[in-house]
C-alpha cells in the first residue's frame, strides 16, 4: 500500500498503460475497489456507492491509501451504465469497459395480463404525503419512458428483421428465374473466345503481385543488446533525466521476439548485483517498426511498460520511447548491439 494525493493520475496511468487488475482504495477506514481489464474500467465500487458514483468520490479524496494487483478479474461484464460511460469518458477521460451482451438473441415475449387488478381510488386510500407522492411520480415517469424505450427497440428490430427476411426471398426467387439453357448460352466456350481476347483474359485472371514482406526480410535482432532509458516525465522530480540501462537477450521467430535480462546501470554507474532486477520483454516487428511490452520485477513490487522502437539504416541499433508504470515515468530509449 502506498498513499497518494490524485488517485485520478493512477487512474489514468492504468488506462494508459492497457493494465488489467484491481485496484484497491483505503480512505480513513472507507474501503473501495476499481477492477480494469486491458485499460478499461469494468467496476467501480467505494463503500455503498457503485459505478459513476464511486468513481466521482474516489476522485475528490486526498491522502488515499492504494494497492494495483495484477490479476485477472473474474467477469468482464460491467456494471458501469452507457450513460455513465459517456460521463466518465468526458468529464475524467476515463474509459469504461462495455457491458457483455448475452449469446442468446431471441426476443423474450411479453405476457401482457387481459385482466389488470382494479384500482383502488386515491380517496379511499387515505391521505398520502406530498413528500411520498413526489417519488413515486418521479419512478413512474421513469418507468413509462424506459417502456416507450424498450417497446420502440423491439418494433425497430422486428422491421429490420422483416426488411432482411424479404430481401433474401426477392434474391432467390430472382435467382430461379434465369433458365439453365440461358445461363450457359450466355457463357462463352475456351473456343469462341478469339487469340487477342483470351491473351487479355489470362492476364486478368493472372493473381496479382503481393508487397507483403516475408519473414527472411525481417531485420533479426537476435542477440546481445543494451538499453538505455532516459527519464523525460515522471510522477517524481527525483527521478527526472535519469538514466537507466538494461542488458537484454533477444531471442527472434519470424516477426515475434521474446528477451530477459537485467538492470545493470544507473545514470552510468553499474549497480551491485544484489540491486539488479530481473527484466521480461516480449515484442514484433513491422517493417522498420518495433513494439514491445516489458515486466520489471523490482526489489518491492512489479512494474511494467511498453517500448516503440525504430530500426536504425546500420541496422545495429533502435532508437525510440518507453512508457512505465514505476514512478509514472515515460522518455527517451536508445538500444545498442553488444558485439
Amino acid at each position: 500500500m502506498k498513499t497518494v494525493s490524485n488517485i485520478l493520475d493512477i487512474i489514468k496511468s492504468i488506462t494508459s498503460l492497457r493494465e488489467t487488475g484491481r485496484l484497491e482504495i483505503n480512505a480513513f477506514g472507507t474501503h473501495g475497489t476499481l477492477l480494469f481489464h486491458e485499460g478499461k474500467l469494468v467496476d467501480a465500487r467505494l463503500g455503498s456507492l457503485s459505478g459513476f458514483p464511486a468513481v466521482n468520490a474516489a476522485v475528490a479524496l486526498q491522502d488515499v491509501e492504494i494497492d494495483f494487483d495484477h490479476v485477472e478479474p473474474a467477469s468482464h461484464a460491467s456494471t458501469i451504465t452507457p450513460n455513465e460511460r459517456v460521463i466518465l469518458s468526458r468529464f475524467f477521460g476515463i474509459e469504461a469497459a462495455d457491458m457483455e451482451q448475452p449469446k442468446e438473441t431471441s426476443e423474450p415475449e411479453i405476457d401482457w395480463n387481459p385482466t389488470p387488478e382494479p384500482v383502488v381510488p386515491l380517496v379511499e386510500a387515505g391521505p398520502v404525503p406530498s413528500a411520498f407522492f413526489s417519488s413515486r411520480l418521479a419512478v413512474a415517469v421513469c418507468l413509462a419512458l424506459l417502456v416507450g424505450v424498450v417497446v420502440g427497440a423491439v418494433a425497430l428490430r422486428s422491421k429490420v428483421k422483416t426488411l432482411r427476411q424479404s430481401a433474401a426471398v426477392a434474391s432467390a426467387v430472382e435467382q430461379q428465374q434465369v433458365p439453365v439453357e440461358q445461363a450457359a448460352e450466355e457463357v462463352p466456350s475456351e473456343n469462341d473466345v478469339m487469340p487477342s481476347e483470351r491473351a487479355t483474359k489470362q492476364v486478368a485472371d493472372a493473381p496479382s503481385p503481393t508487397t507483403t514482406r516475408s519473414d527472411s526480410d525481417v531485420q533479426d535482432l537476435t542477440g546481445e543488446w543494451r538499453v538505455i532509458n532516459t527519464v523525460e516525465k515522471t510522477a517524481y522530480t527525483s527521478f527526472d533525466n535519469l538514466q537507466v540501462g538494461f542488458h537484454l537477450t533477444i531471442n527472434q521467430n519470424g516477426k515475434e521476439f521474446i528477451a530477459k535480462g537485467e538492470k545493470f546501470s544507473e545514470n552510468g554507474q553499474t549497480l551491485p548485483v544484489a540491486r539488479r532486477t530481473p527484466i521480461q520483454v516480449k515484442g514484433s516487428i513491422d517493417g522498420d517498426k518495433v513494439t514491445a511490452t516489458f515486466i520489471e520485477d523490482g526489489r518491492t513490487r512489479r512494474t511494467n511498460g511498453r517500448f516503440v522502437w525504430k530500426l536504425r539504416h546500420s541496422g545495429d541499433g533502435l532508437s525510440g520511447t518507453f512508457v512505465s508504470s514505476a514512478a509514472n515515468s515515460s522518455g527517451r530509449s536508445a538500444v545498442t548491439k553488444e558485439h
